[in-house]
């Protein structure tokens, strides 16, 4: 019987559309149970014996430079392996229970274990941790061969997982994978805008997949859909790998619109900057024309270095390379956010032994380097000294309070006076700008803007903490809703009173490059955003179609009438009315 064509829904990240082979990342190991048919029975017999002699090649592999003792033992878990009695009852249970061998396996050696751990007996006990390496081994080779280890990850891949890290992300962008189907989170994690910015198809809030497509079947992921196809049928994977060659020529085509000035009908032209999060990114800037880098996320230097997730942190002589070698290239602003670890980044290098209950509440960014002094003290030098090599602006993230502003600058001065005393460059002038995104430095605004030299709004966090819902759950997707009444006013009186003073604001949230906000955005006053690479070229499209007035007209209903379920009616309007 073939595999039966399934469509489940999920929550897409962009337009794009993917077509690969599902392969199963497991970095935890966690056997799936699922029922099979009848007619799966010797393919599942198949794929036991081929994890049998995997394992058993393994193993001789291992003892190749072993000494005689290991030799001995690793002898015994290949005659666990070929076990005759073990493999009969496995093989009878998934014919007489009908789920998937490896639970069947995992069942049956887990009661052997129990067995054991109920006899006082210490050569017993010595035998169960040869019994557990042995399982665990054998269900890794069931479930996905090599499952854990990118190297051997195919290139074709559609990676599925419950959880993906932005260090994974980054791995597996190195291999060159089609795309990922995650069972968790929400576009808005640092993970989905780490795959966003590399092109990756990405889906989330695909329920309990792993335990309906099996490994390295034929699946489709549809962004624009928000769906993933499992098993397509020879009619979806010919229209799809049409679609897919479209898309790859409309992204050639964004290369060359990307260059092009953002100027709306009305001949007012916005600035557009790129996010990056990785030095790296710097390339593909350049190549699709951008001369400005609105936030470039300083936390990944913290998180991993060439490929490895690190345990040291990083120096001021690394950092103050990474960031010198940014600012040479670029040739307009280039605004470096110091150091935003908590919520869902979290670096081993630190070493904190504590877990908080409310991450995304706690003791993370600008709170955290503040009572890091030595640790503050690094980033700062090496953003002032590579100050000297670029147009280098200094962004604080997750201000609350007046205080942490004003505390921030002292220590910012006081550092200048050290750099002084030791001779080194910097520009005196730097200028030094705070991320909007908790209410109370909203509500605040009229103060901070006079402390500060330029504004960037963080959508991403200030969406969530306006509305009280974790971004990256996925059962309140319902609730975060970027033009929600109480966000468009918070963000109008935040862009207005920078505006009254002077004070250059960017909105540099995901929210920036979502096209369907990009004219609620232009008229709540925005005049320079930045957004992922791969979002400048459409978003550039829909300002070239749109004016000022139109923009501003649409917002001030959306404000009058106070109504969120009117605000998407009126937008999905005004998108379809300029066909944007």
């Amino acid at each position: 019987m073939p595999d039966k064509r399934t469509i489940l829904n999920g929550n897409g990240v962009g337009d794009d559309v993917a077509i690969g082979s599902s392969f199963f990342y497991t970095p935890l190991l966690s056997t799936p149970i699922y029922r099979i048919e009848k007619d799966d029975i010797k393919e599942e017999y198949k794929r036991f014996d081929e994890a049998v002699n995997k394992s058993i090649e393994e193993i001789k592999s291992l003892q190749t430079n072993a000494d005689n003792n290991i030799k001995n033992i690793l002898d015994i878990h290949i005659l666990m392996l070929q076990d005759k009695v073990i493999e009969k009852q496995v093989k009878e249970e998934v014919k007489d229970k009908l789920f998937n061998i490896e639970h069947i396996y995992d069942t049956i050696i887990s009661g052997y274990l129990e067995k054991l751990s109920s006899i006082n007996n210490k050569m017993l006990s010595e035998r169960s941790s040869d019994i557990v390496d042995i399982k665990t081994r054998l269900i890794r080779n069931l479930i996905q061969p090599n499952s854990g280890d990118y190297s051997q990850v195919p290139k074709d891949s559609i990676v599925i997982a419950k959880t993906l890290t932005p260090s994974d992300v980054l791995k597996f962008n190195n291999i060159g994978v089609e795309g990922f189907i995650i069972e968790s989170g929400g576009y808005t994690s640092h993970a989905a805008i780490l795959a966003k910015s590399f092109g990756i198809t990405t889906i989330f809030n695909i329920t309990d997949i792993s335990s309906k497509i099996k490994n390295g079947k034929k699946i489709i992921i549809d962004c624009r859909s928000n769906i993933v196809i499992m098993n397509p049928s020879k009619k979806d994977i010919d229209n799809y790998t049409v679609l897919v060659d479209n898309i790859k020529r409309f992204k050639e085509k964004s290369i060359l619109d990307a260059k092009e000035k953002a100027v709306t009908k009305d001949n007012v032209e916005i600035k557009i900057n790129a996010n990056i999060d990785i030095p790296e990114e710097t390339e593909s800037l350049l190549k699709y024309g951008i001369d400005s880098i609105g936030l470039y996320r300083t936390e990944f230097l913290y998180m991993f270095s060439d490929e490895e997730i690190i345990t040291e942190l990083p120096t001021e002589e690394i950092q103050f390379k990474v960031y010198k070698s940014i600012a040479s290239k670029i040739k307009g602003r280039v605004i470096i956010r110091t150091l935003d670890i908590g919520g869902d980044k979290i670096s081993p290098a630190l070493g904190l032994d504590f877990k908080e209950d409310n991450p995304f509440l706690g003791w993370r960014a600008i709170r955290f380097c503040l009572s890091n002094k030595k640790l503050f003290k690094d980033q700062i030098k090496a953003l002032l000294r590579a100050s000297y090599y670029g147009n280098i602006e200094i962004m604080i993230p997750m201000i609350s309070t007046l205080e942490e502003v004003t505390e921030t600058r002292k220590f910012i001065e006081d550092v200048k006076k050290e750099l002084k005393k030791e001779n080194k460059n910097f520009n005196e002038n730097i200028k030094i700008g705070v991320l909007i995104e908790t209410p109370s430095a909203a509500e605040i605004i009229d103060l901070i803007v006079k402390e500060a030299d330029f504004l960037s709004i963080g959508s991403n966090d200030l969406v969530q903490y306006m509305l009280a819902c974790d971004r990256t759950n996925e059962k309140l997707t319902y609730l975060y809703n970027p033009i929600d009444i109480s966000v468009l006013r918070t963000l109008k009186r935040v862009i207005n009173t920078a505006n009254e003073n002077n004070k250059p604001i960017t909105l540099c949230g995901e929210m920036a490059g979502v096209t369907k906000y990009t004219p609620v955005l232009l008229g709540l006053g925005i005049r320079e955003f930045s957004m992922s690479i791969t979002s400048i070229a459409s978003v550039k499209n829909v300002i070239k179609n749109v004016s000022i007035e139109e923009c501003e007209n649409l917002v001030n209903e959306m404000l009058n009438k106070c109504n969120n379920s009117f605000s998407k009616s009126i937008l999905n309007s005004f998108r379809k009315r300029f066909n944007i």
